[in-house]
C-alpha cells in the first residue's frame, strides 16, 4: 500500500471510531490522575464497544472490551471510595498538596499518621543554629522567621517544611526558626520517619519530591525578596 491509499485510509470518515479510541488511550497515557487515566480508557473502550457491535461487528472484541470497561470502572469506583475515605482535615491540605500529583492519597494519609499536630506562639524557637533538630516539620497555618547569624534570611509560611537539610543530611541546623505568627504544624520525628521511608521506597521518592518542589518555592521567594 502506498502512502496515499495509506493516507486516504486514514482519513476515511467511515473509520472514525477506530482511530478516536486510540487517540484517547494515548491520551490517558498522559495523565498523571490516576482517575482521569481510567476514566479516559473507559471512553475509549465504550467507543470500541460500540462500533464492534454495531459496525465494524466482531463479538470476540466486544466481549474483551466489556471486560476491560468493567475492570477500570470498579477501578474508578475503588478510587472514589478511598477519595471519599481519606479526605484530609484543614490542616492536613497544604501537605497533601506539597506532594506530587502521582502520589495516591493512602500514601499520603500513610505519611500524616507519623506526624503530630502541634502548636506554637509567637516568640517561641523551632530550631536553634548549630544545634540537633530532633523533628522534620511542616508549617499547615501561621508564619516563621528564619535567621542565621542575627540576620533575617527567609520567612516560611504555609506549606513549608522547616528542618529538611538536617532530616536529609543529619546534620545541625543551619539557621534559627522563630515564630512570628500562631503557628500550627505537622511534626515528624526523624528517627521514626526514617524508619518508616526505609521501609517503603515509595513513601520515600514521595517525600524527596517534595522537599525538592518546597525548595524551589523558597528559591522563588527569596529572589522575590532580593529583588524588591
Amino acid at each position: 500500500m502506498d502512502f496515499e491509499a495509506f493516507a486516504a485510509r486514514m482519513l476515511d470518515p467511515s473509520h472514525i471510531l477506530t482511530h478516536i479510541p486510540y487517540a484517547l488511550l494515548v491520551l490517558s497515557m498522559l495523565m498523571n490522575s490516576m482517575g482521569w487515566l481510567r476514566a479516559i480508557a473507559i471512553a475509549a473502550g465504550v467507543i470500541r464497544i460500540i462500533n464492534r457491535a454495531w459496525f465494524e461487528i466482531d463479538p470476540i472484541i466486544v466481549f474483551w472490551e466489556v471486560i476491560f470497561v468493567a475492570v477500570n470502572v470498579g477501578q474508578l469506583l475503588i478510587l472514589w471510595y478511598y477519595a471519599r475515605r481519606h479526605r484530609f482535615a484543614e490542616h492536613e491540605t497544604h501537605f497533601a498538596a506539597s506532594m506530587p500529583s502521582s502520589v495516591d492519597r493512602r500514601s499520603i494519609r500513610r505519611l500524616l499518621k507519623l506526624a503530630d499536630t502541634r502548636h506554637a506562639q509567637p516568640g517561641e524557637t523551632l530550631t536553634t543554629e548549630g544545634a540537633p533538630v530532633k523533628d522534620l516539620m511542616f508549617i499547615a497555618d501561621g508564619v516563621v522567621q528564619i535567621e542565621r547569624g542575627g540576620q533575617i534570611v527567609a520567612v516560611c509560611g504555609p506549606g513549608d517544611f522547616l528542618g529538611e537539610m538536617s532530616f536529609v543530611s543529619g546534620s545541625p541546623a543551619s539557621a534559627t526558626a522563630v515564630v512570628v505568627k500562631p503557628l500550627r504544624y505537622l511534626g515528624f520525628d526523624q528517627g521514626r520517619l526514617r524508619q518508616a521511608l526505609g521501609a517503603d521506597s515509595d513513601l520515600k521518592q514521595a517525600l524527596d519530591a517534595s522537599f525538592n518542589r518546597n525548595l524551589v518555592g523558597k528559591l522563588a521567594k527569596a529572589g522575590q525578596g532580593a529583588a524588591r
